[in-house]
């Protein structure tokens, strides 16, 4: 049994059944609001991380009053306000919610073959059980995602705070596009193309395209400069060129998925605020780390994707703590045992490169880093990579790429906040007096040890303590 086979079908079972998102199975929630809400919020005695400096100052109360962090001090120092509700912070650290800055609510994580069809308020639950409090949807169907985001503002629906691109722009036949036309069903493909994605020959297809995405209220345009297989067309520097300057007269930054280092140049000289993947296709020579660094553009690695496909079928795949509490075990389970049917000659080359490139993805992230380009976290959610969970396997990945503990939780906060709030006033990312009070409470110190990050005590989410369940906590 080849280890490729399964892959066509994992592209394909990435989005062909989000037409029947939410249609299930019915779990038991992952998180649920409390049955009152506090008015105040008292965490006592905790240890408090700075994520602008990396320093944590012990035995600190801070005061939550509505969704606002309004005071930190030294331990019975702080005014508690009447009624407030006690958090023990004893041998835990306070950090800021996590940010995911590379998400796709609408896909399905498990293999194709496991049945397991999409379920977006679900993956929002489990994206908040892990302590992710905010997410930028790289792409989804439109308007579906708009409406999951609205629906999370209005209380409808309990997750994270999400920014959303929609659909993903593209050269005729290119990536997503073509993954979907070769391996989706034909009674679904129909649906889902045009609705995940806006196909561009000419630099007005481009700009009309933009407009009318834009109108669905986009907070940012994707654009896929990238060949998924090397046989699908890229997109040609004109219509980038076209997004990008029509997104930027609309006042929205675009966004690229890059996979060589000519990628990168041509997104970053169209003008792209962000990469929302690395250079994970070749090592950057050393005399153009220089270049990219010089752009200022940040960068989403998004190792962790790369990295499961390029392992798939070399070995088990060791569930983690989180992926465990979240998932049914015959989900994960299921990347064990391959069916022999499935075909792969299709993504052969692609995915034998991948494998061929897993000491580049850290080396070209450790050299970018050292240069000064900022490292952003970011998981790309999709099979094999599950909601919440998917960002801590980032996190390691990222600190094997040189990154300290104290930058790569820069990385999923503070950084991650800054970029998102556009220049205006940071609203959350920090434990600050004034800021949101999207909280993570974990054991221990996530400093000498990121997996810290996994023994999670208590998410707040806007001045609210969550009530978590373990998926297996019953048994």
């Amino acid at each position: 049994m080849t280890r490729h086979r399964f892959i066509p079908r994992l592209f394909a079972g990435l989005l062909a059944a989000a037409l029947l998102a939410g249609c299930g199975e019915q779990l038991p929630d992952l998180v649920q609001l409390p049955a009152n809400k506090p008015a105040a919020l008292h965490i006592k005695g905790v240890s408090v991380l700075d994520v602008e400096s990396g320093r944590l100052t012990a035995n600190r109360d801070v005061i939550v009053i509505g969704d606002t962090i309004a005071a930190i001090a030294p331990a019975g120092a702080a005014e508690v306000p009447p009624g407030a509700q006690e958090i023990d912070g004893s041998g835990a650290t306070l950090l800021p919610g996590l940010i995911d800055m590379h998400s796709h609510l609408g896909n399905a994580s498990a293999p194709r073959w496991a049945g397991e069809l999409p379920d977006p308020p679900r993956n929002m639950q489990a994206y908040l059980y892990c302590g992710v409090t905010t997410v930028f949807d790289a792409g989804g169907l439109a308007p579906r995602i708009f409406r999951l985001r609205d629906d999370a503002v209005a209380g409808k629906l309990l997750g994270p705070r999400i920014y959303a691109a929609g659909p993903i722009f593209t050269a005729k036949g290119g990536h997503p596009a073509a993954v979907l036309q070769v391996f989706a069903p034909w009674w679904i493909r129909w649906y889902l193309i045009p609705r995940y994605t806006r196909q561009l020959e000419t630099p007005e297809q481009a700009r009309l395209a933009v407009r009318e995405v834009a109108g669905m209220g986009a907070d940012a345009i994707k654009l896929a400069v990238d060949r998924i297989p090397e046989q699908t067309p890229r997109l040609q520097r004109e219509i980038i060129d076209a997004v990008v300057n029509e997104a930027r007269a609309l006042k929205l930054r675009s966004v690229a998925h890059i996979g060589t280092v000519q990628d990168a140049i041509d997104a970053a000289d169209a003008g792209v605020a962000l990469w929302v993947h690395g250079v994970y296709k070749e090592r950057i020579p050393d005399e153009q780390i220089a270049r990219l660094a010089a752009y200022r553009i940040p960068m989403v690695p998004t190792i962790g994707v790369f990295e499961g496909y390029a392992l798939l079928g070399r070995g088990p795949r060791v569930p983690s703590k989180l992926e465990r509490e979240t998932q049914r075990a015959e989900v994960l389970a299921a990347f064990d045992s391959v069916p022999q049917s499935e075909d792969m000659d299709y993504f052969r080359a692609y995915l034998e490169n991948l494998h061929a490139q897993r000491q580049n993805w850290r080396d070209n992230v450790r050299r970018l880093h050292a240069a000064g380009v900022t490292i952003l976290a970011g998981s790309d959610t999709q099979s094999g990579v599950f909601p919440g969970a998917g960002l801590h396997r980032e996190l390691l990945l990222l600190q094997e790429s040189g990154l300290t503990p104290a930058e790569v939780i820069r990385a999923a906060t503070l950084d991650a906040a800054r970029y998102l709030a556009g220049g205006e006033a940071l609203k959350f990312g920090a434990v600050r007096e004034g800021l949101q009070a999207d909280l993570l409470l974990v054991e221990g110190n996530p400093l000498q040890d990121l997996r810290a990050l996994e023994n999670i005590r208590q998410v707040i989410k806007g001045g609210v303590p969550l009530q978590r369940r373990a998926l297996n906590a019953g048994g």
